[in-house]
């Protein structure tokens, strides 16, 4: 897989595009467009690589395909249906593909115009990047919240006690937002108290709770 020698640099999976087997039109309209957006463009040498790069949308000329590159397409679409995300992923085909297209991956394509002009794909490409933006932002905020939750959990097994401010410091969030973390722990079956001694919240049941049969 290449890269553009003149496309910037930003490992971010919200602000890269994927291209393969583009024509000379479609290739200069892209660099110069990616250029002024600010967007990675990286150049597949292989359909493997539209699975293995991770990219808010996917760039292909299908007239340009081979016949066994065609095979490994419907390979793509495959993995598109298992693991794929269609709100942080999209395909533009520059040309309507001879192929068919399974229902489940029709989420991911963009219906091809009859000209894709300069306009077009870079309003494309705003778009869609600003929703693949959205979805990750998304996806970092859960994974925040897990983690917050998985380490308030291991504090109170194992120092005991937990200390809000503690939280906040090591979270750089609000009081409020670590309460809500132990408020969801205790509607998922552990029991959470504010100690008033220790100054901070402890496990009822720090072995966990017994249930009677």
């Amino acid at each position: 897989m290449k890269k553009k020698s003149d496309a910037p640099v930003n490992l971010s999976i919200d602000n890269q595009i994927v291209a393969y087997r583009l024509d000379k039109v479609m290739t200069d309209m892209l660099r110069s467009i990616a250029s002024k957006l600010k967007v990675t463009v990286y150049w597949a040498d292989c359909v493997s690589d539209l699975i293995a790069v991770q990219a808010f949308m996917n760039i292909v000329n299908p007239l340009n395909l081979r016949e066994d590159e065609t095979d490994e397409i419907f390979q793509w679409f495959s993995f598109l249906e298992e693991a794929g995300d269609s709100n942080a992923l999209c395909i533009l085909f520059t040309s309507a593909p001879a192929f068919r297209i399974s229902n489940k991956v029709k989420k991911y394509i963009l219906k091809t115009p009859a000209v894709i002009d300069d306009d077009y794909l870079k309003l494309k490409i705003l778009n869609k990047r600003a929703s693949a933006a959205r979805h990750s932002s998304q996806h970092r905020s859960y994974d925040r919240k897990i983690f917050r939750i998985l380490r308030i959990l291991k504090v109170l097994k194992t120092q005991k006690v937990l200390h809000i401010e503690d939280m906040c410091n090591d979270f750089n969030v609000t009081s409020k937002t670590v309460k809500r973390d132990i408020e969801l722990l205790n509607a998922l079956g552990e029991i959470i108290e504010y100690d008033r001694s220790k100054k901070g919240y402890v496990l009822a049941c720090p072995e966990g709770l017994v249930y009677d049969d």
